[in-house]
């Protein structure tokens, strides 16, 4: 990627705490406010992608795959208004919802994680 264009990557921290080598995950995906990884050890990745705030494209929530092609999961139609981040626990993923359009309702909502329709529907 060149210097003006945008990505979300990965810095791993070493045994010494030290930064690892950075990794693009995806590219292409505009204002992306948050993305966590499935588990400490994964390569899918959930990404908030939050276009109240500039007025800019979608809110919804996309999952990430390792080959850098995504989907979305959540939408506005499932109640998403300006989600700014993620966070996975066990087959939970929270999201926190800045209710930036009307009726500003601030939320974080929960979802389940469907691991068997994740991993099938993964672009290849």
């Amino acid at each position: 990627m060149g210097p003006r264009q945008r990505g979300q990557e990965r810095v791993p921290v070493t045994g010494t705490g030290a930064a690892g080598p950075v990794r693009l995950v995806t590219g292409g995906l505009p204002n992306i406010d948050d993305l966590s990884f499935l588990t400490p050890r994964s390569d899918v990745a959930f990404a908030a992608q939050n276009g109240s705030s500039s007025q800019n494209g979608p809110d919804r929530v996309v999952v990430i795959y390792p080959n850098g092609t995504y989907r979305p999961v959540l939408t506005s139609a499932d109640g998403l208004a300006s989600p700014s981040a993620t966070a996975v626990r066990g087959d939970r993923l929270y999201i926190t919802d800045g209710g930036v359009p009307e009726p500003h309702d601030a939320k974080l909502q929960t979802a389940r994680i469907n691991f068997a329709a994740l991993h099938a529907n993964a672009a290849h």
